[in-house]
C-alpha cells in the first residue's frame, strides 16, 4: 500500500462552515480571499505577461536561474514541481551570483530585499539576459536605471499572497525565453480548472478545503514535519513557509529517502504529543520510495505519533501541484483560525530585518 491509497480524512460541510466563521474573527486583511484568488491572479499574470519585453533570448537556454528569497523564490520550487523530470530552475537565495550565459529572473515581491538588491546588479551585464519581476521599490528604480526589462506584479499584497502571480510570470518568462515550451498553457489550463471548481461549489463543500481541515486540527498546538519526495518538493516548502508564516507555529520539511538515513533517529526520541507528521508524495514516484513513506508512516503511528496523508487532485503536474498549494494555504488559514491568530503579520521577519538595515519600508513585508 502506498500513502495516496491512505484515505484521507474529510470534514463535513459545516464543520468547514463554523472554521470558517471563526477565521473570519481573525483574519483582518483578508488572507483567505487572496488564498482563493491564486487561480485567478494566475491567469491575470498570463495576460499581463504578454505586454512585457523578455529582453534578448539567452544564449545558454537549457535552464535559467532565479535570484530570490521567500516568497518571490518558492515560485521556482513549485515550478520545478510541475515541470518534472526536467529540471530548468537554478534557484539562487542569496547566494553568490551565476558565471554562465544563461538567463536570470530576479525577484523580489517588495524591491526592497537587501539581499537582493546587493545581488542584483552583479548578474547584470556581459552575455546575460536579466528581468527584474517586482512590484516596485528599489528594485524597479535600479532596472530603470540599468535598463533591465520589469515584470511588473500589482502592489498591495503580501508576498505569500502573490504567489500566483509570481508563478505564472517566472513559467512566461521561461517560455519567452525558450526554456520550456508549452507549459504556460497547462498553467493556464489547471488554474481555470481550479477556478472553476471553487465557483461551482460552496466553499464549505470544496474537496480540497474540506481535506484541509482535518489535517489542520491535527498540527494546531504542534511541531510539524512534512516528509516528501523529489517531486513535492515545492509544495512541501510551501506548506511549511504558510504554517510558519500564517498561524506563527513551526513547519519543518524532510526529503525522502534521505530523513531515513538521519531524521526518524531524532524524531523517534520525541514525545509524539508535541509532533504530527504529514507524508506528502506522487502516484508516479518510485515504487520503493512510495513503501519507505508507508512503512515510515507506520512506524511512527505505532510510536504513538500522529501521521497523515497529504492528499492531491488532479489530472496532471500542473493540476496536482496547484491542489496541493491551495490546500497548504487553508490548512495555514485554519490552524490561524484555532489559535486565533491574525494571519498577515510577520512582525518577528519585519523586527529582524529592521535590525539588519536601518532603511527598509515600515510597511512592506521582506519577501
Amino acid at each position: 500500500m502506498s500513502i495516496e491509497n491512505i484515505e484521507p480524512q474529510i470534514a463535513s460541510p459545516e464543520e468547514v462552515t463554523a472554521k470558517l466563521e471563526k477565521l473570519k474573527e481573525v483574519d483582518k486583511n483578508g488572507m483567505l480571499e487572496y488564498v482563493f484568488q491564486m487561480p485567478e491572479h494566475i491567469l491575470q499574470a498570463a495576460e499581463a505577461s504578454v505586454k512585457y519585453d523578455e529582453g534578448d533570448i539567452p544564449l545558454d537556454r537549457s535552464r535559467l536561474h532565479i535570484v530570490g528569497l521567500g516568497g518571490s523564490a518558492i515560485s521556482g520550487e513549485l515550478l520545478t514541481d510541475m515541470l518534472f523530470p526536467q529540471r530548468p530552475i537554478s534557484l539562487l537565495r542569496g547566494t553568490k551570483p551565476p558565471r554562465d550565459k544563461r538567463g536570470v529572473i530576479v525577484a523580489s515581491y517588495s524591491g526592497d530585499t537587501r539581499e537582493i538588491l546587493e545581488l542584483a546588479p552583479l548578474v547584470t551585464g556581459g552575455l546575460r539576459t536579466v528581468i527584474f519581476i517586482t512590484s516596485g521599490g528599489r528594485l524597479s528604480e535600479m532596472g530603470r536605471e540599468l535598463s533591465i526589462p520589469i515584470w511588473k506584479v500589482p502592489s498591495g499584497f503580501q508576498p505569500r499572497a502573490a504567489i500566483g502571480w509570481s508563478l505564472s510570470l517566472a513559467l512566461a518568462v521561461m517560455e519567452r525565453w525558450r526554456v520550456v515550451h508549452a507549459a504556460q498553457k497547462k498553467l493556464i489550463m489547471a488554474a481555470t480548472r481550479l477556478k472553476k471548481s471553487l465557483e461551482k461549489n460552496n466553499l464549505n463543500e470544496h474537496i480540497l478545503v474540506r481535506a484541509a481541515l482535518p489535517i489542520a486540527d491535527s498540527i494546531t498546538d504542534k511541531y510539524t514535519v512534512i516528509f516528501h519526495s523529489t517531486r513535492c518538493t515545492g509544495a512541501a516548502a510551501r506548506l511549511a513557509a504558510q504554517i510558519n508564516e500564517n498561524a506563527n507555529q513551526p513547519a519543518y520539511t524532510q526529503l525522502v529517502p534521505e530523513a531515513l538515513h538521519n531524521t526518524v533517529q531524532g524524531l523517534a526520541g520525541g514525545d509524539p504529543k508535541l509532533w504530527t507528521m504529514i507524508f506528502m508524495s506522487n502516484s508516479d514516484d518510485l515504487p520503493t520510495l512510495r513503501d519507505s513513506l508507508c512503512k515510515t508512516c507506520d512506524y511512527f503511528k505505532n510510536l504513538g505519533f500522529t501521521c497523515l496523508p497529504y492528499p492531491a487532485a488532479g489530472d496532471d503536474q500542473f493540476e496536482l501541484t496547484l491542489s496541493r498549494l491551495l490546500m497548504g494555504d487553508l490548512v495555514s488559514l485554519f490552524v490561524a483560525a484555532n489559535n486565533g491568530t491574525d494571519p498577515t503579520p510577520v512582525d518577528v521577519i519585519i523586527d529582524l530585518k529592521k535590525s539588519m538595515t536601518a532603511d527598509l519600508k515600515p510597511d512592506s513585508e521582506p519577501d
